[in-house]
């Protein structure tokens, strides 16, 4: 007789899933801002790959760190200990790096900057506001509210953001 597997959890599954889409997306969005500036104009620039950097980073930060909640809830708290530690390392690089390619997009906005293209500057743009949303939405508030009905209409009843769910694991494990 074959047993099978213990069904797993709503929140599991959906960690499962979410997870994996961070992980991808820290290739995909990269690969799909390159292409795209390639197709509509000139090509990925020096600044744009400053600004795809940390949203990258950001993004497989993330995915690990839902990986270690999914592991913890299996029982391994190890992944989640690493993903965190990660995260720890992480956060000061991203925040920089996040804010220095959006600085120098308004400064080629403002002054011109050697080599940046229009293409370059709009990729750049976004890419780095993309890392600044996603640097909040780990570190600090939970921004993303269209995945998940309770927190959609917590949104929706004016209660506010709730913290990121990644800032209150690493403030408990570094003792905060």
């Amino acid at each position: 007789m074959t047993r099978k597997p213990p069904s797993k959890s709503p929140v599991s599954k959906r960690l499962d899933g979410y997870w994996k889409l961070e992980v991808a997306n820290a290739a995909l969005i990269p690969a799909f801002v390159v292409a795209m500036s390639h197709i509509y104009g000139e090509g990925a620039g020096w600044l744009t790959w400053l600004a795809l950097f940390p949203t990258a980073g950001l993004l497989l930060v993330g995915g690990l760190y839902w990986r270690g909640k999914l592991r913890a809830l299996e029982g391994s708290e190890r992944a989640l200990d690493a993903a965190l530690r990660l995260a720890d390392k992480a956060q000061w690089p991203s925040l920089v790096l996040s804010l220095l390619s959006v600085s120098l997009v308004l400064a080629d906005l403002l002054i011109g900057l050697p080599g940046v293209t229009g293409t370059d500057r709009w990729a750049a743009g976004g890419s780095g506001i993309l890392a600044l949303l996603e640097y909040v939405n780990y570190y600090h508030r939970q921004l993303q509210h269209f995945d998940n009905a309770s927190d959609f209409k917590r949104l929706l009843t004016g209660r506010g953001m709730r913290p990121a769910k990644m800032a209150v694991d690493l403030a408990a494990w570094r003792g905060d």
